[in-house]
Formats: C-alpha cells, sequence, structure tokens
C-alpha cells in the first residue's frame, strides 16, 4: 500500500514538472523578443497565423505531440519542435522564444501571398529582414494589382524616390521585389523603366517563401532596357541607355527569339565568340521568365557569353 501511494505521489510531481502544453494554454499571440524568429504567433482555436513581420504570414490549422507540433497548411503538414514553460510563460518554438502577449489575439491584417514558383537559389530571411527597400507586387483581392514601398501603398511613379532614399552613400544596395500571386510578366516589367532611372541595373524578385526553414526563394534579374522602350515609358532615358539600331549596328548579334519554354533549347546552341540578342515575349508565363533568367545568367557568368535580353510582344 505504501509502496503504491509512493509511486502515486511520483507521478503527480512529474506531471506537475512536466512541460506539456495544451491547447487552451497556447490561446492567443505570443511575441518574438530575440533577433531570429518569426515576429508573431497567433493561435486560436484549431487555427495558427505565424507572421515573420512583413506581411508574409502562414495561415494552418494545428494539432499537439510530444515536444512537437504538426501544422497543415494547404493540405500539406510538417512538424516543428514546441516546448511550453508555464511558470515563465514561455514558449519555444522552431527553437525561437516567444512570450505570451498581455493583448488579445487579433488576426492579421498585412497578408502577401507569394507566387510560390521555386529557385535553385536561396537565401535566409534573417539576413535581409532589416533592409529597407522592400517592394511587393501583388493582386489586391486577386484582381486589382497593388504596389506597397515598404509597409506604404504607392504607385510606381514613387520607386524612384523610394529607390534614392534607400541608397546608402557609394554603396549600391539591390532592391528586393516581393512577387504575389497572380502577377504576371507584363505587370513586373512595368516597374523596370522607374529602376533605370536611377540606376538600378539589378534586381532581386523574391518567389517563394518557407516557414520551416525561413528562406526565401529569388531570381537575380539584370534590367536591360532600349532607348525606344523609355521614351515611351516616364522618366526620361539616361545618356547612356543606347538605342535598339544602334545596339545593332555596333555589335551586330545574333537574333535568338523565346516565345515559350520550347524555345529555352536555342541557349545550349550558342557561341562565346558571338554576340547575341535575345527577343524575350512578354507574353510568356512569368515563372518562365524568372527560370529563363536564370539560365542566361548561369550563361554570362560560367560560359562567359555576351548576352543582352529585351521584352517585347511576339
Amino acid at each position: 500500500m505504501i509502496k503504491r501511494l509512493n509511486l502515486f505521489l511520483l507521478v503527480i510531481i512529474l506531471s506537475s514538472c512536466s512541460n506539456s502544453v495544451s491547447k487552451k494554454d497556447l490561446q492567443g499571440t505570443w511575441w518574438n523578443t530575440a533577433e531570429t524568429g518569426d515576429f508573431e504567433i497567433i493561435f486560436k482555436g484549431d487555427s495558427i497565423a505565424i507572421n515573420n513581420g512583413f506581411g508574409i504570414t502562414l495561415y494552418g490549422t494545428f494539432n499537439l505531440e510530444k515536444d512537437s507540433i504538426s501544422i497543415t497548411v494547404n493540405n500539406k503538414t510538417h512538424k516543428e519542435y514546441l516546448k511550453y514553460k508555464p511558470g515563465d510563460s514561455l514558449l519555444i518554438f522552431n527553437n525561437s522564444r516567444y512570450f505570451k502577449s498581455p493583448l488579445s489575439a487579433i488576426e492579421v491584417d498585412k497578408t502577401f501571398h507569394f507566387i510560390d514558383i521555386k529557385s535553385k537559389k536561396t537565401i535566409h530571411f534573417d539576413t535581409i529582414k532589416n533592409s529597407t527597400n522592400f517592394i511587393k507586387l501583388s493582386k489586391s483581392n486577386l484582381k486589382t494589382t497593388q504596389l506597397i514601398l515598404n509597409d506604404k501603398k504607392a504607385d510606381i511613379s514613387m520607386i524612384p524616390g523610394f529607390l534614392l532614399s534607400c541608397k546608402i552613400p557609394n554603396k549600391y544596395k539591390k532592391p528586393f521585389i516581393l512577387l504575389g500571386k497572380g502577377i504576371t510578366l507584363k505587370e513586373l516589367t512595368r516597374l523596370y523603366s522607374n529602376f533605370d532611372s536611377v540606376n538600378f541595373p539589378l534586381i532581386s524578385v523574391l518567389s517563394k517563401y518557407e516557414f520551416k526553414s525561413r528562406k526565401l526563394h529569388y531570381y537575380d534579374i539584370r534590367i536591360e532596357l532600349f532607348k525606344e522602350q523609355l521614351l515611351k515609358n516616364a522618366p526620361p532615358p539616361r545618356e547612356l541607355n543606347v538605342t535598339r539600331t544602334d545596339y545593332i549596328k555596333k555589335f551586330k548579334p545574333e537574333n535568338v527569339v523565346i516565345k515559350s519554354k520550347e524555345d529555352f533549347a536555342k541557349l545550349d546552341t550558342l557561341k562565346t565568340d558571338l554576340n547575341y540578342l535575345i527577343s524575350i515575349d512578354l507574353d510568356l508565363p512569368i515563372e518562365e521568365y524568372l527560370h529563363l533568367n536564370q539560365k542566361i545568367n548561369t550563361l554570362r557568368k560560367k560560359e562567359k557569353f555576351n548576352i543582352r535580353t529585351e521584352l517585347i510582344l511576339l
């Protein structure tokens, strides 16, 4: 009888020291005060919202297991490490520390839905989250194109001033374009002349965010516009911009026309001793355009091909 009583007391003691968490314990808003990790986590019923602080939010449902949480988003489930310390009101989620907010749970209203295109190149979110040159291009209700410069709604004409305000003296600072769901190639390229006007020839297009690894998929794009194209759009071209006619006269390039993914094979036949003008159809699906740019960049860097591109309606 005494042994049973001692065993019963031991179970009670171990249970009281357990760091297990229930769905009831999680309800509400949890804030991250560290340099790494997402900005906040919101639990409401069986739902979870993870906000990284830049309007990039994951919505899903969750189930608790021992020392872990299973999160289901778009019919896909993955596990994260989870530990709860009730005495400190501390939640350890994916190796980051979160503290219970005294405020009631609120809905995350700055939501950004990525176009969700994978790239061969990724970058960890913590390495760029303190940048001040985020440009979000998305669709409001998947209908109206919306431009946001950092956290403020804007129109295309405001891009040059925004980029110059982000520039560090004597140091080039590449802008990051967050590409939203539903954006087309034509909508993306409407921004290009504004980048060119203030000498920003390179951009990074962010196309996908992985919450588990906190990595962003991205594509580097070199902006190349002829003076004829710039004259059709404000602001005016710079002195160093050349006309298509002058470029062809000077370099006598071979013209490679890309109208579909099947045409990508043409790039496999290029020769290092020639110049090339690659004409890309503006009606090309944006996913194929991004992959095409990645291939062209590889040819330029590794094979040293002399390539210039143009975006036109074919």
